[in-house]
């Protein structure tokens, strides 16, 4: 079994590979945060106390805090959970991990060290240091109101020599730094930004009177041309204007008004004209003359 044994307050760490089970036993069947006494894994290690914080099996299956199960689960993972990431929105996967209590079957395993001895400790100092404003002046116990000079003063700075034997210096540029000329940059984005939206508002305020001022003048046009096409439809026909003679039956209805109308007689249908013979021929007769006196 191999061991990733650190130590946080130097940053140091160190990779064990143990082979016996009979020193790696002390930490079976114990679960992710507890605090395990190493003195079994040999005389060098006497004095310590390591916290188990996770680990892989062989296969490479990380433990999960809170699954727990001493082998290897099938847990349904959505967005936020460890050892997932979901390539769509909502997706939901199932995946296999290792339960929170350690087998024999753990490969590898990451221990803290809670407590050492002094001789032990080995004091390296640090070659880089925090580049986070807030996290050097919880290093140093700095406090926000001491400024930013006094922070820029006490940064981790490492040195070396040029090959003319100059000696030169570097350090990290502090993250996150607030500086007059970071406030006065805000200060003229926030003033642009103002700018924008009062020309935007304008312009808005501008379109929507243009919009309305059309809207109107279509309006009186449709109203004109409304007008215009029921006048056109009030005026007579040409054919209507024409003069008709009156007749006898249109004289009779001018004469009577106010009478109740006439009924119109239904009309009569027409009959069949009636086959007529043509009258026979007369032969004209001899004419006789008329008798003559005779002589006396």
């Amino acid at each position: 079994m191999k061991f990733n044994i650190s130590y946080p307050l130097t940053g140091a760490q160190k990779t064990v590979e143990i082979d016996d089970d009979k020193k790696c036993s002390i930490f079976f069947d114990k679960r992710m945060g507890q605090v395990v006494e190493a003195d079994n894994l040999g005389e060098e290690y006497k004095g310590y106390v390591l916290k188990i914080t996770g680990g892989n099996d062989k296969q490479g299956f990380p433990m999960r805090q809170g699954v727990l199960f001493k082998g290897r689960v099938r847990i349904l993972m959505r967005k936020g959970h460890k050892g997932y990431r979901p390539r769509k929105d909502g997706e939901m996967k199932r995946k296999s991990i290792r339960g929170c209590i350690v087998g024999q079957d753990i490969r590898s395993q990451r221990r803290v060290p809670m407590k050492l001895l002094d001789s032990q400790i080995k004091n390296v100092p640090r070659r880089l240091g925090p580049k986070r404003l807030t996290k050097l002046r919880r290093l140093f116990g700095f406090k926000k109101a001491d400024g930013v000079a006094i922070v820029q003063k006490n940064l981790i700075r490492r040195t070396w020599t040029t090959k003319d034997g100059k000696k030169r210096q570097k350090a990290p540029k502090i993250q996150r730094l607030v500086t007059e000329s970071r406030l006065r940059r805000k200060t003229i984005q926030k003033k642009t930004e103002q700018a924008r939206r009062t020309k935007a508002k304008q312009a808005l305020e501008a379109y929507k009177k243009l919009a309305h001022d059309v809207h109107e003048a279509h309006k009186k046009h449709r109203k004109a041309s409304s007008e215009i096409k029921e006048k056109v439809k009030e005026q007579p026909k040409a054919k209507d204007t024409k003069q008709v003679k009156p007749t006898q039956a249109t004289k009779a209805t001018t004469q009577a008004k106010g009478a109740a109308p006439a009924k119109v007689a239904a009309p009569v249908k027409a009959t069949a004209p009636v086959k007529t013979t043509a009258p026979a021929k007369t032969v004209p007769q001899p004419t006789q003359k008329a008798p003559t006196k005779a002589k006396k």
